[in-house]
């Protein structure tokens, strides 16, 4: 029995000093001690881990209702074919090495999300247009409404190439743009309309070379009313209006608040 202590109290050397006999032995009374100091010693340690694993496992908690609460309040929305298609990733989340000898369940990462494409307007639902001329129009004369007969854009339907108008598919705020050139020693005013009243208006003179002016206008339309651009009625044009493929006379339009 002597040996049988002595075994032990190199084994549990690690743990603690005891005392002990010349021979390295100690007595039963002093080994039940020890073991006693040595079993609460344990226990302490694996309580003080048990805290770590609920602190490690609280703090994770917290993180998984954070991103409940973020997908409940995202307005980003997900095709259901994109989760399908969308692989997952496996990402293990562990503690510390000393903490535990197991580690705790692998968590599964949720694929990212797609913007769905109806937070993208579809195209039925913009208004905007822009067309120019083909050709020059000579001495067009007062009150000449110009016809920009090659289109674009025509998102809407708004603009006719046959009238030169656009008529507002619904009401809002638009902007409109118009472009004139006149050839060498032409000058004239061209103004935008909006049923038959001015919006805009701007001089174009040709002096002794091309030139060219570019008006803007930020006007509210109610639906169906009907914007053009032509010569201002008081005002004798002198030349052309000019236009070809290096410097394009033009009008443009679309909502900023449909």
């Amino acid at each position: 029995m002597i040996a049988h202590f002595c075994v032990l109290a190199l084994f549990f050397a690690p743990f603690g000093t005891a005392e002990s006999n010349s021979n390295g032995c100690i007595s039963r009374e002093e080994f039940e001690k020890f073991k006693t100091d040595v079993l609460n010693r344990i226990e302490r340690l694996t309580v003080e881990k048990n805290e770590q694993i609920e602190d490690q496992k609280k703090t994770i908690l917290d993180l998984k209702s954070s991103l409940a609460r973020f997908d409940d309040t995202s307005p980003v929305s997900v095709h259901h074919e994109d989760l399908e298609n969308n692989s997952t990733e496996d990402i293990p989340l562990h503690v510390s090495e000393d903490a535990s000898s197991e580690p705790l369940p692998v968590r599964r990462l949720a694929p990212m999300k797609r913007l769905s494409s109806a937070a993208i307007r579809a195209p039925e639902d913009v208004i905007a247009f822009s067309a120019f001329l083909t050709n020059k129009e000579i001495n067009p004369g007062a009150h000449h409404i110009i016809v920009y007969d090659h289109v674009l854009t025509n998102s809407g339907n708004g603009y006719s190439k046959h009238t030169g108008a656009f008529v507002a598919p619904r009401a809002g705020f638009y902007v409109f743009s118009w472009t004139t050139f006149a050839n060498p020693g032409s000058y004239f005013p061209i103004e935008l309309t909006v049923n038959s009243a001015r919006a805009g208006i701007v001089f174009v003179q040709g002096d002794t070379t091309y030139n060219g002016v570019t008006g803007v206008a930020v006007v509210q339309l109610q639906q169906s009313d009907a914007v053009m651009v032509r010569s201002e009625p008081g005002y004798t044009p002198h030349g052309d209006i000019y236009s070809e493929h290096n410097m394009q006379t033009s009008f443009s339009g679309w909502c900023i608040s449909c």
